[in-house]
């Protein structure tokens, strides 16, 4: 009698256990890989997300050894961007994109051109951002 108890309680154990793994693999299936949890789908592709670490112009930049310094500059104070002047070091690992959405090499990106920055990083309130770029995004001239 007693393992007809002991039994029971292990079949309830597994299809609890089961339950949880199958609800588990059910849940992070409906993911996509081209729609990241938390991201807009109100964005079109190619075009930088509203909210971004730094957003305006290269007023420089400098190459050393596959690696790229980029100072940023943006066009005016914005609620939508971090910092207001931000030096970023872009690896040749960091996501960059163009206009057209097509990806862009290191060796693409010049002074003058419009771009908005992810980074990893930090800087000193919203006056100037140091960091490591994560995703580029070069924007049309306006």
């Amino acid at each position: 009698m007693l393992t007809d108890v002991t039994m029971k309680q292990d079949h309830t154990k597994t299809a609890v256990y089961t339950l949880l793994i199958l609800g588990a693999v059910l849940l992070t299936a409906c993911q996509t890989t081209e729609t990241p949890i938390g991201a807009s789908t109100t964005q079109t592709r190619g075009m930088a997300p509203a909210r971004v670490d730094i957003r305006g112009s290269v007023v420089s930049s400098r190459y050393n050894e596959g690696q790229v310094v980029l100072e940023v500059e943006s066009f005016s104070p914005s609620p939508n961007s971090r910092y207001n002047r931000a030096y970023v070091l872009v690896q040749p690992t960091a996501q960059m994109v163009g206009p057209d959405g097509q990806a862009l090499s290191i060796s693409e990106l010049r002074q003058g051109q419009n771009v908005a920055i992810i980074m990893r990083g930090g800087g000193r309130g919203n006056f100037v951002g140091v960091g490591v770029a994560r995703k580029v995004w070069v924007e049309n001239q306006f």
